[in-house]
C-alpha cells in the first residue's frame, strides 16, 4: 500500500462521513438514507481487492460509531462495514479477469447494503437497543439499497477512476519505457 493511496482512502471516508451525517439526513425517506460510506468502502474494495475493503470498512464504520449524531454501541457499524467491504473485495478477486461491469456492482452494492443494515441490526438487537425494529427491516432494506444503487452510479465510478490514477513510483517505473 502506498501512502498517497491510503490518503486518498482516508480522505473519501472522511468526506463520506461527513456528507452522510450532515447533508443526507434531510432527504431520508421513512427515516432511511443513502449510505454513502458502505458505497466508498464497495468501491474501494472493488478498486484494491478485499484487505483494503475490510480496513476500510472497518475505518469507516469507526467514523460512523464516533459521529457526533451516533446513538448507538460504538462498533456496530465498524463490524457491518468491515463485512461488508471485505465481502466486495471477494467479488473483486472472482471477477480480477474480466471488468467489473455495472450489473455487478449494482448488485455489489444489494449485497453491501444487504449484509450491513442485517449486521448493524442483529447486534443491535443483541444489545437489546431499542431502536431495532425487525417489522421494518424489510422496507428499509428496500429503500436503502434504492437509495445506495442511486448514489452508487456517481460515487463508485469517481472512486474508482481516482485510485486507479495513482500508480506507486516503481510500478510507474516499469510501465514507463
Amino acid at each position: 500500500m502506498t501512502a498517497v493511496r491510503v490518503g486518498l482512502g482516508v480522505l473519501f471516508l472522511m468526506i463520506a462521513v461527513t456528507v452522510q451525517t450532515s447533508l443526507l439526513p434531510h432527504i431520508a425517506v421513512a427515516g432511511v438514507t443513502c449510505d454513502l460510506v458502505m458505497i466508498v468502502v464497495i468501491a474501494l474494495a472493488l478498486s484494491r481487492g478485499a484487505e483494503w475493503g475490510a480496513i476500510a470498512g472497518f475505518l469507516g464504520g469507526l467514523l460512523l460509531d464516533v459521529a457526533p449524531p451516533a446513538d448507538h454501541t460504538a462498533g456496530r457499524w465498524a463490524l457491518a462495514l468491515a463485512l461488508s467491504g471485505y465481502v466486495a473485495g471477494l467479488i473483486r478477486r472472482e471477477t480480477s479477469a474480466a471488468p467489473v461491469g455495472p450489473v455487478a456492482v449494482a448488485l455489489t452494492v444489494v449485497l453491501g447494503a444487504g449484509l450491513s443494515l442485517t449486521v448493524y441490526s442483529a447486534t443491535g438487537s443483541l444489545l437489546h437497543d431499542p431502536a431495532v425494529d425487525w417489522g421494518q427491516f424489510g422496507v428499509r432494506l428496500g429503500i436503502a439499497a434504492g437509495y445506495d444503487v442511486v448514489a452508487a452510479i456517481l460515487v463508485i465510478p469517481l472512486v474508482m477512476w481516482v485510485m486507479g490514477r495513482v500508480v506507486p513510483a516503481r510500478e510507474r517505473r516499469r510501465v514507463l519505457p
